[in-house]
């Protein structure tokens, strides 16, 4: 028997136990490929612990003439020779242990490569708009669709105006694509500096063209989290958790991810942006995100495109503060 496990960082242990003890026959064999997405598991052991019953090949994308050497030199540059996205999908190596990066790799890497239910009617859809201008950082529009989550918009270097258009070209492609949803869209905007300028224009624009379905949510992710929103089935305060609402915007990710609720688009520059913010817990017990001055200390630009996904994400769920009490 020959058993053939792709993607094995990814396979659950008790399915990998099954197929071990299958091995005491004679000739039955096992091959094992994928990317080491994990530290743990079958496939972390067979390099490690357990190498020396196996024959461990390694296959990097630098030695490859089938990869772009530009991706990859971009890559490098941009997120170090020993990050963990550049360790795993440049060099094919496993990631290193890192306790206070707030999202793990494995967990982005599953979700990239994870397929929603197709048979489930779409309950919402919405855009997230993380607004940049002019110089380095990007202007990228998520959307998410049902928890299918794709970029669909990333540029550099033009107005604020165009940034409306395209929301509102977003907009109108959502109608003409998703002819079975009659919910509304919801655009989430990063309303901090520049944002507010996309904000009220799309506003205007709403009005002018009739956008009855058209949803605006402003979101400060500079703000400290209101006192009622909440958290795990409504139970919790997410300011009791969360310093900030950026920190709640990724941890609305983070959560996500672990429940397999969203799928995501595989692109190396979204699952680098993912992975690589790190946190600390504030003398209050709260969670908190490095900021991106402090991530542009360590030489790594903002996070845009991860941004985008986290606004995209964003659905308020508030309570009534009286009501718990009683």
């Amino acid at each position: 028997m020959l058993f053939i496990v792709d993607e094995a960082s990814g396979v659950a242990d008790p399915i990998m136990e099954a197929v071990l003890g299958t091995l005491s026959g004679e000739n039955n064999k096992l091959l094992m490929c994928g990317n080491p997405t994990r530290t743990s598991g079958t496939f972390f052991d067979a390099f490690n612990a357990d190498r020396a019953l196996y024959k461990c090949h390694t296959v990097s994308s630098a030695d490859s003439p089938r990869t772009n050497k530009q991706n990859i030199e971009s890559l490098i540059r941009k997120y170090g020779r020993d990050s963990n996205v550049v360790l795993v999908r440049v060099f094919g190596e496993f990631p290193k242990q890192e306790d206070d990066v707030f999202i793990m790799l494995s967990l982005i890497e599953h979700c990239c490569m994870l397929d929603l239910p197709e048979d489930v009617p779409i309950k919402r859809i919405s855009l997230g708009v993380d607004v940049a201008r002019y110089g380095d950082d990007e202007t990228v529009i998520a959307l998410n669709a049902g928890g299918n989550i794709t970029l669909t918009v990333m540029f550099r270097g033009q107005s604020l105006m165009t940034t409306v258009g395209k929301v509102v070209q977003q907009y109108r492609h959502i109608i003409a694509a998703y002819p079975a949803y009659r919910g509304k869209i919801y655009v989430n905007i990063d309303d901090c500096g520049l944002g507010g300028g996309v904000t009220d224009r799309l506003e205007e624009v709403k009005r002018e063209e009739k956008l009855n379905r058209m949803v605006i949510v402003p979101v400060n992710a500079a703000a400290r989290v209101p006192d009622d929103v909440v958290v795990d089935g409504g139970k919790v305060k997410a300011s009791d958790i969360y310093d900030n609402m950026t920190t709640y915007l990724w941890g609305t990710v983070k959560e996500l991810l672990i429940a397999e609720g969203i799928s995501l688009q595989n692109d190396n520059e979204l699952v680098a942006q993912l992975s690589c913010r790190k946190y600390r817990l504030t003398s209050r017990g709260k969670m908190l995100l490095e900021s991106k001055e402090e991530m542009k200390k360590r030489g790594i630009s903002s996070p845009d495109r991860a941004d985008a996904v986290a606004l995209s994400c964003y659905e308020r769920k508030t309570f009534n503060i009286g009501s718990l009490v009683d």
